[in-house]
C-alpha cells in the first residue's frame, strides 16, 4: 500500500522541542521529522509516539501500517559514514568539560591537561566528535544544547548499589574524599528546584574500585536504602566550587552540570527537572552551533 507522510522540518530540535511537537499532534497520517541532527534522546521521544525521522547525518525511521524501517542511510557513494564511537570514558570527559565550559574552544592542548589524558588520545576523540557534528571542525565550539542531550542519553547510570547506611556512615567507612554527591540535594545546591530533595537517600559516585568493594558490606536488601553508590563513570569529575567539603559535610558535591547530566539520563522524571532548571548550555538562547 502507498503512504503519504507528513514531513516536518526542524534544524536541531531538542528533546523538549520534539515533545512539544508530538503533543501538538501531527495530523491523521504518519509523521516524519526532517532535521540536520536528532539526538538519541530526541529519537526516543519520536519513537515512543510512533513518529519517524530523517536525520540528515545518515539515519531514517519510517513507521506506518505495513512499513517498518529504522536504519542508517548509505551515502551516495555507497559507503556508510563511520565516525567512531565517542561515548568512551575519555569521550564522556571531553563532553563534560565542554558543557562545563561552553564558551571555550574544545582543543586537545587545552582540554587534555585538565582531564589528565594524553594530547594524542584527546585529539583523536575530539576529531570523532567533529565527525559526529557535535564539535565544530573549524570553530572547535560545541554544538549546544545537542551535546548536552546526547551526553545524557549515553551517560552510564546503572549498577547503583543500595546501602543500609547514611552518607555519614559511608564516608566514615571509606573516607569522605572518595565520595562525590550527585543526587537531587546536590542539584539543588546548584540551583535546581526539586521538592523534598533532602528527604531522598543520598546518591554518590565513588572514586576508586577499592572503596566500592569496601562498601559492598553495607548492602542489606531487607533494610531501607539510605544511600546509593556506584563507581564514578569518569575519572575527571567537575565539582561545585561554591560548596566545598567542610567539617559538617566532608564529601565533595558535583558541579551543577554533572548533576544535570546524571538527572537527564533518567528520561522519565530527570529530564523534566533539568529542563525546568535552565542549566542546559545553549537551551535558552539557542545560539550554540558547531560549524
Amino acid at each position: 500500500s502507498r503512504h503519504a507522510f507528513l514531513l516536518i522540518g526542524r534544524a536541531h530540535p531538542t528533546p523538549a522541542d520534539l515533545t512539544a511537537l508530538v503533543r501538538s499532534g501531527g495530523g491523521r497520517g504518519p509523521v516524519v521529522v526532517v532535521a540536520d541532527r536528532i539526538s538519541d534522546a530526541g529519537r526516543d521521544v519520536l519513537r515512543a509516539d510512533g513518529w519517524g525521522w530523517l536525520d540528515r547525518r545518515g539515519h531514517v525511521r519510517l513507521w506506518a501500517p505495513g512499513l517498518r524501517i529504522e536504519s542508517p542511510v548509505v551515502g551516495a557513494g555507497g559507503d556508510r559514514v563511520t565516525t567512531g564511537n565517542v561515548w568512551t570514558t575519555v569521550g564522556l570527559e571531553i563532553a563534560l568539560h565542554a558543557l562545563v565550559h561552553p564558551d571555550d574552544p574544545v582543543t586537545a592542548r587545552r582540554v587534555a591537561p585538565v582531564l589528565g589524558r594524553s594530547v594524542g588520545a584527546t585529539h583523536e576523540m575530539i576529531s570523532r566528535f567533529a565527525g559526529n557534528g557535535l564539535i565544530g571542525p573549524r570553530t572547535h565550539r560545541p554544538l549546544l544544547p545537542e551535546l548536552f542531550w546526547e551526553t545524557a542519553a549515553n551517560w552510564p547510570d546503572g549498577d547503583w548499589l543500595p546501602l543500609a547506611a547514611t552518607i555519614e556512615q559511608v564516608g566514615a567507612r571509606v573516607g569522605a574524599q572518595e565520595l562525590v554527591r550527585v543526587d537531587e540535594r546536590a542539584a539543588t545546591l546548584g540551583g535546581a528546584r526539586i521538592a523534598a530533595a533532602g528527604a531522598l537517600p543520598a546518591r554518590c559516585y565513588v572514586r576508586s574500585p577499592a572503596a566500592l568493594r569496601k562498601l559492598r558490606g553495607l548492602v542489606d536488601r531487607d533494610a531501607p536504602t539510605r544511600c546509593w553508590v556506584r563507581r564514578a563513570p569518569v575519572t575527571w569529575l567537575p565539582l561545585n566550587g561554591e560548596h566545598l567539603p567542610d567539617d559538617a559535610h566532608p564529601w565533595a558535591v558535583g558541579h551543577p552540570v554533572l548533576c544535570a547530566v546524571r538527572l537527564a539520563a533518567d528520561p522519565a522524571r530527570g529530564r523534566e527537572i533539568v529542563e525546568d532548571w535552565g542549566i542546559v548550555p545553549g537551551a535558552v538562547t539557542g545560539t550554540g552551533g558547531a560549524t
